[in-house]
């Protein structure tokens, strides 16, 4: 039997107007109309674990008003799923996303087979198992540890009735995963990948809450102090090239994927004009309540969600005059490169790897990899963190891009990189650290020839 259930931390309080504000642990504050006070109504009945239909005995509503205010209390978190036997609870489901599938008053026939979800995922929260959709992100936690048999046992079609006898309970789980969509009739997967899905509803607002982040310091880190190993670059005139430079339009026109190089390589100065002009660090913004700056950030070329800058630039170098083969990590507040390892055996993995994706049509002179540092954007932007650094990595890409296009550079985007290489070749933490985009730049052909 599914109920509904209110939240123990639950505060319900009048806004000055016709609305009601609730707000609770597990979820962000709702303002619901309550003119006629049917949803203080309904908080209150819910002292008690009520079903569906219960409710609609409680309220003096017709039944497609009181379905509608149930689903919005639901899926705004304020209202819980849960279904129990006679040992106790048995599950729990959380909505998230107002798009959710809900079916808490729909009959499942007993002997009619049924199949979990492809968009279900058993994982571990806590010290409990959850059943968790990637699709809108309702979350059924399992209050024994024995009903994961029970999801397990859904995998392939089977009847409620069969798959409920895998555990006490069982039967019991089966219909709440039906009623909130993670468990239904048999059928071909259709639409997108899980881990696709997942990734997107979390790169949105609408589809599901974000995770709270947790309050710590937002400030930029202080830049680390000079290495006798750190090799500084040469500053390019700013000045000369606004006159020499040819005009955006003209740049963005004839911007093209080079995936064939010259024969000469990239000197140091060419390279450190690149790099000056995408990655510099140009100001250094301090806090500022006043003008809403609440936290120490950066200004540079390319803009960056928050003005978080997480990405840090790498630059594997197989042939560039004037600078020894090897990896390096770009400072972009002294424009320097710090030496990050000048073992041949990992550089030629990541220049191998770059040269077999931009089809081997030239092995590339200089691989740029965009590395993000996760934990200096997730501190602001919690779940939607991702995301935006994949969006920050193409913002980056397509300057590089216009900017070895305006210098008579080639340069291609790589459309795929080896995270574990990467990892390898710097001695960072993929977990903390790791690449996200790639390009390679070298001169154009026939300028040697």
């Amino acid at each position: 039997m599914i109920t509904l259930r209110r939240g123990d931390r639950l505060t319900v309080a009048p806004t000055g107007t016709a609305d009601v504000l609730l707000t609770g642990a597990d979820h962000e504050p709702v303002a619901l109309h309550d003119a006629d006070g049917t949803v203080a109504a309904l908080l209150r009945a819910l002292d008690r674990p009520l079903t569906w239909q219960q409710v609609r005995d409680e309220l003096p509503l017709d039944a497609a008003r009181c379905d509608a205010l149930a689903r919005r209390l639901v899926t705004s978190g304020v209202l819980t799923l849960g279904c129990a036997d006679a040992h106790g609870d048995v599950a729990t489901a959380r909505v998230h996303s107002r798009l959710a599938a809900l079916r808490p008053d729909a009959d499942l026939a007993l002997d009619e087979p049924v199949q979990l979800s492809p968009y279900a995922l058993l994982r571990r929260s806590g010290e409990r198992a959850v059943v968790e959709s990637a699709r809108d992100r309702t979350v059924v936690e399992l209050h024994r540890p024995a009903l994961a048999a029970v999801v397990a046992g859904l995998c392939a079609p089977t009847t409620p009735e069969a798959a409920g006898g895998l555990a006490p309970g069982g039967l019991e789980l089966v219909r709440l995963l039906a009623a909130v969509g993670l468990a239904g009739p048999p059928g071909p997967e259709t639409g997108r990948a899980p881990h696709a899905a997942w990734a997107h509803i979390r790169s949105r607002g609408g589809l599901v809450d974000a995770r709270a982040v947790p309050v710590r310091s937002l400030d930029e880190p202080p830049a680390a102090p000079a290495a006798d190993t750190d090799i500084p670059l040469p500053v390019p005139d700013l000045a000369a090239l606004r006159r020499t430079d040819p005009p955006l339009a003209e740049v963005m026109e004839t911007r093209r994927s080079v995936r064939r190089f010259g024969r000469a390589p990239l000197t140091v100065a060419q390279l450190g004009e690149l790099l000056y002009r995408t990655a510099r660090i140009q100001r250094r913004v301090t806090p500022d309540p006043d003008d809403q700056r609440l936290y120490a950030h950066t200004l540079r070329p390319v803009p960056s969600a928050g003005a978080m800058h997480e990405l840090d630039y790498y630059v594997a170098v197989r042939a560039c005059r004037e600078l020894a083969p090897g990896i390096y990590r770009y400072l972009p507040d002294r424009h320097a490169l710090a030496v990050v390892n000048r073992d041949t055996v990992p550089l030629v993995r990541l220049v191998n790897a770059a040269y077999l994706a931009i089809n081997r049509e030239s092995v590339p002179p200089v691989l740029i990899s965009l590395a993000a540092r996760f934990g200096r954007n997730s501190g602001k932007y919690g779940d939607l963190a991702y995301s935006l650094t994949l969006r920050n990595a193409g913002v980056v890409l397509q300057s590089v891009y216009l900017c070895a296009t305006a210098m008579g550079l080639g340069a291609c985007a790589v459309g795929t990189g080896d995270a574990a290489d990467f990892a390898e070749a710097t001695g960072l933490d993929p977990d903390e650290v790791s690449a996200v985009g790639e390009i390679v730049i070298g001169s154009l052909p026939g300028e040697d020839e």
